[in-house]
């Protein structure tokens, strides 16, 4: 099929005349039925009360403090962050404790330190090659 401008099949003007020739007008039902639907949505004359609004519902301390953080997620994870604080800080493990009193009466050294010279010695003496 060739498209050129002769072709009257593919002329729109044609389309859209055929469908003007045939327009049919809504039932009285329908009409009937959308100017009920839009008579309920339409809104109430300002001013005019017909019931109190509904109060805001009270939220407790507790709730606001629990959507804070997160909901239970999140106080679950406060609580046990805290439970574990308080466990490793009251039942403190005898070689911290033994770690930091000699580190506290200079009797420790630690032995990454000489590592961490010898490495930069080594590190120099490449780098003047």
């Amino acid at each position: 099929m060739s498209m050129n401008k002769d072709d009257d099949s593919l002329d729109l003007e044609l389309w859209f005349s055929a469908s003007r020739k045939h327009t049919q007008d809504p039932s009285d039902d329908l009409l009937a039925r959308v100017l009920a639907d839009a008579a309920m949505l339409q809104p109430e004359a300002p001013g005019i009360v017909t019931t109190a609004p509904d109060p805001a519902p009270r939220v407790s301390l507790w709730a606001q403090f629990t959507n804070a953080i997160g909901g239970w997620s999140g106080l679950a994870g406060l609580g046990t962050a805290t439970v574990a604080g308080l466990w490793i800080g009251l039942s403190a493990p005898n070689t911290l404790m033994t770690l930091s009193s000699a580190m506290t009466s200079g009797e420790y050294e630690p032995t990454y330190l000489s590592e961490i010279e010898d490495y930069a010695l080594l590190v120099i003496e490449e780098g003047a090659e």
